[in-house]
């Protein structure tokens, strides 16, 4: 026997689903509240009145997503699929690019860290004119690392990919507010790091990056792609020497153990830039990955917590979701 409240259940129903009405109005047509609205569509369900059906595409990422979700444990997954892409690094980008402009939001703090890969993000975001479709205002965009600028030519196109660089160009591309760090990314001493560390405009920025809600980053491992390897002469054996220590991987400058934390050396204490401590205290970590043979360096960074959002491949995902 039908409840006497069945035909208001199938009235919203039909209003939602059919007419493509939304709650309030609804509420407001039938003279009740927005919540007895969402409690009849919540029991026509169960009633079984509404049965919804999701037709997605043959090809969809949306299991692998699910599957990287609950078994790291992390907030959201989006897998970029390559197998009808001349261009996989692109379609990564492009999807790391339009999750951006998804959870931008105005007067947030957004901060990035340097590289290529945080490049191909910038490139993409601009390619995809998603900046002249958002309306938002007030973001302010801080770089993670300072500056450096190695003198072989083979690091010319590392020029392009710092930190204070790409933060400017992405707080052009969303008409935002954009923070400078004026300092190297890599000194020769401690000591002058801790001086370095006491200027004004230095101090405010970290202040500002330590206060983001998204960071966005990749990772490194600890071979000789590392990006860190044209940091100093020296950094060959200073990489081993992280190794030999438990270095696992790296990122924002400074390389991580097994349990997520900082390998602690004269190497780090030469960085000027955000901590591995700072980030994990950032509530959206964003890792953009396309590099396969990073994995085992970004499984670490997933089990650790240093990621809660990742953005990849379904090549790389496939490979995240091995034992």
């Amino acid at each position: 026997m039908k409840r006497k409240d069945d035909r208001f259940l199938m009235k919203v129903a039909d209003m939602y689903y059919n007419d493509g009405l939304s709650q309030e109005i609804i509420a407001d047509k039938l003279n009740v509240s927005r919540t007895t609205i969402s409690r009849a569509l919540t029991r026509a369900k169960k009633a079984g009145y509404i049965k919804i059906i999701l037709d997605f595409p043959s090809v969809s990422s949306v299991d692998i997503e699910k599957q990287l979700e609950q078994k790291y444990h992390i907030q959201e997954a989006a897998v970029a699929l390559t197998d009808q892409t001349d261009d996989p690094v692109y379609e990564v980008a492009k999807t790391a690019a339009r999750y951006l402009a998804r959870v931008l939001k105005s007067d947030m703090i957004i901060g990035l860290t340097w590289g290529r890969t945080m490049k191909q993000l910038i490139d993409a975001f601009e390619k995809e004119q998603l900046g002249k479709t958002l309306k938002i205002k007030g973001v302010q965009v801080v770089p993670f690392l300072g500056t450096n600028a190695p003198d072989a030519e083979e690091y010319d196109i590392i020029r392009l990919t710092y930190s204070s660089l790409l933060s400017s160009k992405l707080s052009e591309l969303i008409r935002g507010i954009n923070y400078s760090l004026p300092a190297p990314m890599y000194v020769q001493n401690p000591e002058l790091k801790k001086l370095l560390l006491q200027e004004p405009e230095i101090a405010r920025t970290l202040e500002k990056a330590r206060q983001c809600q998204v960071a966005l980053f990749s990772i490194g491992d600890l071979s000789d792609q590392s990006a860190i390897g044209c940091l100093s002469d020296s950094v060959s054996e200073t990489l081993q020497d992280l190794k030999e220590k438990g270095g696992i991987g790296e990122t924002l400058g400074r390389v991580f153990d097994k349990n997520g934390n900082t390998v602690e050396s004269g190497f780090n204490d030469r960085i000027i830039g955000l901590s591995l401590d700072d980030l994990k205290k950032i509530p959206n970590r964003v890792c953009i990955i396309y590099d396969d043979y990073k994995v085992p360096a970004v499984k670490t960074a997933l089990k650790t917590g240093l990621i809660n959002v990742l953005i990849t491949d379904d090549n790389i995902a496939e490979q995240l979701l091995r034992d």
